[in-house]
Protein backbone atom coordinates (compact mmCIF):
# COMPACT_ATOMS: atom_id res chain seq x y z
CA UNK A 1 0.00 0.00 0.00
CA UNK A 2 1.53 3.24 -1.24
CA UNK A 3 1.64 5.73 1.37
CA UNK A 4 0.77 9.93 1.47
CA UNK A 5 1.95 13.07 2.83
CA UNK A 6 5.08 14.59 2.58
CA UNK A 7 7.38 12.49 4.23
CA UNK A 8 8.68 11.02 0.71
CA UNK A 9 9.18 14.89 -0.37
CA UNK A 10 11.21 15.83 3.10
CA UNK A 11 13.09 12.45 2.67
CA UNK A 12 13.99 13.27 -1.04
CA UNK A 13 15.20 16.99 -0.11
CA UNK A 14 17.20 15.64 2.97
CA UNK A 15 19.02 13.85 0.28
CA UNK A 16 20.43 17.03 -1.54
CA UNK A 17 20.23 19.20 0.77
CA UNK A 18 22.84 17.19 3.12
CA UNK A 19 25.81 16.57 0.37
CA UNK A 20 25.24 20.34 -0.06
CA UNK A 21 25.41 21.51 2.79
CA UNK A 22 28.62 20.20 3.81
CA UNK A 23 29.84 20.91 0.28
CA UNK A 24 29.25 24.66 1.66
CA UNK A 25 31.02 24.25 4.90
CA UNK A 26 34.28 22.28 3.15
CA UNK A 27 34.41 25.38 0.59
CA UNK A 28 34.03 27.93 3.69
CA UNK A 29 37.88 26.81 4.52
CA UNK A 30 40.47 27.89 2.69
CA UNK A 31 42.30 24.32 1.49
CA UNK A 32 45.94 23.48 1.79
CA UNK A 33 46.71 24.62 -1.63
CA UNK A 34 45.02 28.12 -0.72
CA UNK A 35 46.78 28.44 2.26
CA UNK A 36 50.36 27.40 1.01
CA UNK A 37 50.26 29.91 -2.17
CA UNK A 38 48.89 33.07 0.63
CA UNK A 39 52.17 32.16 3.07
CA UNK A 40 54.42 32.19 -0.20
CA UNK A 41 55.85 28.66 -0.17
CA UNK A 42 55.90 28.25 -3.56
CA UNK A 43 59.51 27.22 -3.65
CA UNK A 44 61.84 24.74 -2.01
CA UNK A 45 63.61 28.10 -0.46
CA UNK A 46 60.15 29.36 0.97
CA UNK A 47 59.06 25.97 1.92
CA UNK A 48 57.39 25.81 5.41
CA UNK A 49 56.69 23.65 8.37
CA UNK A 50 53.02 22.08 8.09
CA UNK A 51 52.45 22.70 11.49
CA UNK A 52 53.38 26.28 11.15
CA UNK A 53 50.59 26.62 8.64
CA UNK A 54 47.75 24.74 10.69
CA UNK A 55 47.77 22.06 8.24
CA UNK A 56 46.38 18.72 8.78
CA UNK A 57 48.05 15.15 7.32
CA UNK A 58 45.04 14.14 5.98
CA UNK A 59 43.82 16.69 3.27
CA UNK A 60 47.97 16.85 2.40
CA UNK A 61 47.98 13.24 1.17
CA UNK A 62 46.58 13.25 -1.71
CA UNK A 63 48.14 16.85 -2.60
CA UNK A 64 51.76 14.89 -1.82
CA UNK A 65 51.04 12.06 -4.28
CA UNK A 66 50.08 14.33 -7.14
CA UNK A 67 52.90 16.31 -6.86
CA UNK A 68 51.15 19.23 -6.27
CA UNK A 69 52.44 19.79 -2.63
CA UNK A 70 56.98 18.85 -2.16
CA UNK A 71 57.77 17.67 1.28
CA UNK A 72 61.73 18.53 1.76
CA UNK A 73 63.76 15.75 3.55
CA UNK A 74 63.53 17.94 6.76
CA UNK A 75 59.39 18.04 6.72
CA UNK A 76 59.14 21.39 5.33
CA UNK A 77 56.43 21.55 2.35
CA UNK A 78 56.25 24.06 -0.59
CA UNK A 79 53.61 24.16 -3.40
CA UNK A 80 53.97 23.50 -6.60
CA UNK A 81 52.25 26.17 -8.14
CA UNK A 82 52.23 24.79 -12.22
CA UNK A 83 51.51 21.51 -11.15
CA UNK A 84 48.67 22.77 -8.85
CA UNK A 85 47.27 25.01 -12.03
CA UNK A 86 47.14 21.79 -14.33
CA UNK A 87 45.24 19.78 -11.61
CA UNK A 88 42.61 22.24 -11.09
CA UNK A 89 42.05 22.20 -15.24
CA UNK A 90 42.05 18.84 -15.02
CA UNK A 91 39.50 18.46 -12.23
CA UNK A 92 37.47 20.79 -14.27
CA UNK A 93 37.46 19.15 -17.31
CA UNK A 94 36.57 16.33 -15.53
CA UNK A 95 33.45 17.76 -13.55
CA UNK A 96 32.35 20.12 -16.85
CA UNK A 97 32.42 16.75 -19.09
CA UNK A 98 30.32 14.64 -16.46
CA UNK A 99 27.57 17.25 -16.44
CA UNK A 100 27.86 17.80 -20.24
CA UNK A 101 27.50 13.74 -20.14
CA UNK A 102 24.34 13.63 -17.80
CA UNK A 103 22.51 16.73 -19.40
CA UNK A 104 23.14 14.65 -22.63
CA UNK A 105 21.45 11.20 -21.23
CA UNK A 106 18.45 13.54 -19.81
CA UNK A 107 18.28 14.65 -23.20
CA UNK A 108 18.25 11.91 -24.57
CA UNK A 109 15.44 9.51 -21.86
CA UNK A 110 13.61 13.24 -22.14
CA UNK A 111 13.18 12.71 -25.81
CA UNK A 112 11.93 9.08 -26.08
Amino acid sequence: MPQGGLGGAFGMAGAVVGPVMMLALALQKPGPVRVLAKAGAVSPESARKAATLGLQEPPLAPLLRSGVVVREPDGRIWLDARRAKLRQWRIGAIIGGSIMALGLLVAVVLSI
